[in-house]
């Protein structure tokens, strides 16, 4: 009589994610973060004027992500991207300041639609995204090497940027020591000694991507881990957008295996050319006192979750050979086909299990253009050791980010074959033995954005195979021509945009039973237009007390306004707030003390003054008024002193 043992031994894996998050289509998330600033005296006299601390850490609106409350303690200039606490003569000890934000994400980026081409060429006002910094030393030659390496043969940017992705993921260790944690090292350093947390991994990402002119920012904020390196929870967290053209900004992390798209796990708080640019700027005036700033205090809870998104891949799993002998190799294969029209990068990870080594990595990353198929390897070795009064089955289970969940299995026993090493990799190499389409299509726009009213687009349509192919182009109207075997054809377009706003182009070639469509977004641009509406302000308040002045600043054009800083001016007080880049209305909130004022009918004059995506400065204006009871005769005679000058 046969003796049957099913192993079921499997041995968690801590996932980087709670997975109920990436599946729900909107997730509501509470942070906080809060600081303080210890006052203490070193002289005789001590004083301080005045201090600010500007916190440059703040989640952002935007197409994906919404701000459904905001509460700073104590009141604060709240504008675009920073908020600023302000102290007038305060007294020696600690000043607490922070902000509570409850922000709903939605579990959506932008996405990549159609083969763009590498190189690139680089859109006007990007270059700045290309540049070494004092971390991202893109220029040093040990990056550069490593970068080209990895360019070499590719043409297709999405699959570039996501192989250097993979490639630093693979090759360079997490790790949480002192020499890392504490203080940010260069790109070249972690390239040197293959190991850093989630800046430096994502530094050198960014740094292999700059030296190949292909532009990327350092973005940083807040994401989950169930890792158990942070027992919170929540933490700290650094991860890259990617530009591109037609697209724009596209996620990508690193560290966590999320190629084109992060989970909405992430709360984006600043985003900068550098990972050692300052979350907080701190100016003071004072004598014989020192000032000790600490480091912001960040924390975060999930408080609602809805909706969901379906994973966007088919997946099927199955060993390479169904019975294996003791101590046996066999292979694990993972057939992945993209059901989406878009780029879909992903990680899977094979579980362990008690008595089967996992020898080519527990985490595998594949990424597929759309409609794309592919296939995913490993390599296993089942224990020699086993008792050979039993026969076992080896169960596979496959499982995504997402806790999408496959599985198989194949038995082994005493009498069944041995498969070496050698035989397995022959498998291996046949199987993975895929070949692109014959048909490419890659395009890209001569500019993403444009003034006038026509636009171009060049495209390349490819020829990849062994045989000639009779393709059609089509781009409002269809040309026919040969494509010889191994041959490219360039062709252009203009494209006509009446009206300003976004508007896609869509260009597709087709050989027969193979098609392939490129859509990419044009953008015609208009002179920037920002309005100041829904000012407020208390109609009346008592000389000493605070009150609150705020406005928003709403975007009316499509082109984006740059660079937007605010002036408020009047009475006696004065404020200046820097807003940024304003994707959407913005909120802008003054404290001003009436104490500060030399009149009793201050009036205040609002002054914006912004860019467009080209350095052309354009300017508008408003006002608002109050009257403020109780201010002393003196300080009006000085206002109206003032007023004449």
């Amino acid at each position: 009589m046969k003796k049957f043992l099913l192993l079921l031994l499997l041995i968690p894996l801590v996932s980087a994610q709670p997975t109920d998050w990436f599946s729900a289509g909107l997730v509501k998330t509470d942070v906080k973060v809060s600081s303080s600033i210890e006052l203490s005296q070193i002289g005789p006299s001590p004083f301080v004027e005045t201090i600010s601390a500007e916190v440059i850490f703040v989640p952002q609106n935007s197409e994906f992500v919404a701000m459904r409350s905001f509460d700073a303690s104590p009141s604060a200039i709240v504008a675009g991207d920073r908020v600023i606490f302000e102290w007038k003569a305060p007294s020696m000890g600690s000043l607490s300041y922070g902000y509570h934000a409850v922000v709903e994400t939605a579990n959506n980026v932008p996405r990549v639609g159609a083969k763009i081409p590498y190189p690139m060429k680089l859109p006007h006002g990007f270059a700045k995204y290309t540049l070494a910094t004092k971390n991202i030393d893109s220029n040093n030659a040990k990056v550069l090497g490593q970068a080209y390496a990895l360019a070499q043969g590719e043409d297709d940017l999405f699959l570039l940027v996501s192989k250097i992705a993979a490639w630093t993921k693979n090759n360079v260790n997490y790790n949480l020591s002192t020499l890392t944690a504490e203080v940010s090292q260069p790109a070249s350093w972690v390239l040197e000694n293959r190991y850093g947390v989630c800046d430096e991994i994502t530094s050198l990402f960014i740094a292999m991507l700059r030296s190949l002119k292909i532009p990327a920012r350092f973005v940083s904020g807040l994401a989950f881990t169930n890792s158990p390196e942070f027992p919170q929870g929540w933490g700290a967290h650094g991860w890259a957008e990617v530009y591109f053209p037609g697209v724009g900004w596209v996620p990508f992390d690193p560290t966590f295996g999320e190629y084109g798209w992060v989970d909405p796990g992430h709360i984006k708080l600043k985003e900068s050319l550098d990972p050692q640019e300052p979350t907080t700027v701190f100016e003071w005036k004072a004598r014989d006192v020192n000032v000790n700033v600490k480091d912001l205090k960040l924390s975060a809870e999930k408080l609602q979750t809805s909706g969901t998104v379906p994973l966007e891949l088919r997946l099927s799993v199955s060993p390479m050979r169904p019975r294996v002998g003791f101590g046996s190799y066999n292979g694990i294969v993972l057939d992945v086909e993209n059901l989406a029209d878009s780029y879909v990068g992903a990680e899977f990870t094979l579980t362990r299990v008690t008595d089967m080594a996992i020898l080519n990595g527990e985490s595998q990353q594949i990424v597929l253009p759309p409609k794309g198929r592919g296939r995913v390897f490993w390599k296993v070795k089942v224990r020699q050791d086993l008792d050979p009064n039993f026969q076992y089955e080896i169960p596979i289970y496959v499982y995504t980010i997402r806790n999408d969940t496959i599985k198989s299995g194949f038995d082994t026993g005493r009498y069944d074959i041995v498969f070496s090493e050698s035989d397995i990799d022959t498998e291996i190499s046949r199987l993975s033995a895929t070949q692109r389409d014959a048909l490419q299509l890659a395009c890209a726009l001569q500019d993403d954005m444009i003034w006038i009213d026509v636009g171009r687009v060049d495209c390349l349509v490819q020829n990849r195979g062994e045989k000639d192919l009779q393709v059609k182009v089509c781009y409002e109207s269809c040309q026919d021509a040969t494509l010889p075997a191994k041959t490219n054809l360039p062709v252009s377009y203009d494209v006509l945009v009446k009206t300003p706003g976004e508007h896609e182009v869509e260009v597709t070639a087709t050989a027969g039973a193979l098609a392939k469509k490129a859509v990419l977004t044009l953008v015609r641009l208009e002179e920037p237009k920002i309005a100041i509406k829904d000012i407020s302000i208390p109609d009346s308040v008592g000389y000493g007390d605070s009150f609150t002045l705020s406005f928003t600043l709403a975007r009316e054009s499509v082109s984006l306004p740059e660079n937007v800083t605010v002036h408020v001016r009047g009475g006696g007080a004065e404020a200046t707030v820097k807003v940024g880049d304003l994707l959407i209305d913005e909120e802008v909130r003054v404290n001003i003390r009436s104490d500060q004022l030399y009149s009793a009918s201050p009036n205040f004059g609002i002054k914006v003054n912004y860019f467009d995506p080209f350095g052309k400065e354009y300017k508008d204006s408003s006002s608002a008024s109050l009257s403020v009871t109780g201010v002393p005769w003196y300080k009006r005679v000085l206002g109206w002193i003032i007023d004449l000058f």
